[in-house]
């Protein structure tokens, strides 16, 4: 993609997602709901192998994590997709972040896709459902988008983030210090299993179920995840977010998180934490994804309408929208 191209469509989109989901001041046009965690991040001896990024060095990291919940609605209730977000605070003071999914694929593989998606969703009068028909007629001309609904609806719910699988449903390329580059997706797992539950068991649930669960755990102890390269052989697809690599890729452990307790904004000195999946660091490089190079855009463009713009943040204060 062309220099800034990310930030081409990104108002259209971020318009277009509020319109369909809805648009609740203060909040992320998506995954509305999260809540924040500190803990503590360190990689084992395989990392290095791969990467040359100093987080991957075997040192203890500080890390953030916002656990979230899926859709645009901040006072929905727990769905099948949850999110979880963290951002490496490196020692000479930057940060990188990790961007990660219960699903494993993303909706759609062109921003000319997502867009049309988007198209055929939009409500027919203001305000109101999205258009069910005008998706369904999508759908239908587009198989690999279709693919993955079906394998959303066809996913279980969390009974715990503690107990959840995250993905990170684009690829990215590793280089070591010999420069060898290696594709991977990058995977959380779960050290306590992984186990679900059907979704209709949240539908009448309080909706901040997960959050009160992870920190009734985190009460007790740690809960940790194991950080995974699933890696790329020849032929599978880097630029494909709506494509799986076939399940016997080798996965390799590169390190540990352990989320310790319950944090806020203040404590990381950031009250609008947007957690852009291309903030990476040398070592780590996007593919030629169009969706993870738009996303950039369109994060920056929810960041700045929920927290008012630079404009409305106090200098040495915090200003609002840190949800």
């Amino acid at each position: 993609m062309s220099q800034h191209s990310q930030y081409t469509h990104a108002n259209e989109i971020v318009e277009k997602i509020n319109l369909i989901l809805g648009k609740f001041e203060g909040y992320r046009s998506l995954h509305a709901d999260g809540r924040l965690y500190k803990g503590i991040f360190r990689a084992n001896e395989n990392a290095s192998k791969y990467s040359r990024a100093v987080h991957f060095s075997g040192n203890e990291i500080p890390v953030s994590i916002r656990f979230s919940k899926g859709g645009g609605d901040p006072y929905a209730h727990f769905n099948a997709t949850v999110g979880m977000a963290v951002r490496f605070y490196l020692p000479d003071g930057r940060v990188t972040n990790l961007v990660m999914l219960s699903q494993k694929l993303f909706i759609a593989n062109t921003v000319e896709q997502f867009r049309e998606l988007l198209d055929a969703g939009l409500p027919t009068e203001p305000g109101g459902k999205p258009n069910l028909e005008g998706l369904k007629a999508f759908l239908a001309k587009n198989p690999n988008s279709a693919k993955v609904f079906q394998m959303r609806a066809e996913s279980p719910a969390p009974i715990s983030f503690a107990n959840t699988e995250f993905n990170s449903i684009h690829a990215f390329l590793l280089s070591n210090n010999k420069k060898a580059v290696t594709p991977v997706r990058f995977h959380w797992e779960p050290t306590d299993g992984i186990k679900g539950q059907p979704v209709e068991n949240l539908s009448d649930k309080d909706i901040h179920i997960l959050y009160d669960e992870l920190e009734e755990r985190l009460g007790q102890q740690p809960v940790t995840f194991n950080l995974v390269v699933e890696l790329a052989e020849s032929g599978d697809p880097l630029n494909d977010a709506t494509a799986l690599w076939p399940e016997q890729r080798k996965r390799v452990i590169i390190g540990t998180l352990s989320v310790i307790h319950a944090a806020s904004e203040k404590e990381f000195g950031d009250t609008v934490m947007n957690h852009d999946p291309t903030a990476l660091t040398d070592g780590i490089d996007v593919t030629d994804d169009p969706i993870i190079q738009i996303r950039r855009g369109v994060y920056e463009v929810s960041a700045a309408q929920r927290s008012g713009g630079w404009h409305n943040q106090c200098p040495f204060g915090f200003g609002r929208g840190s949800n």
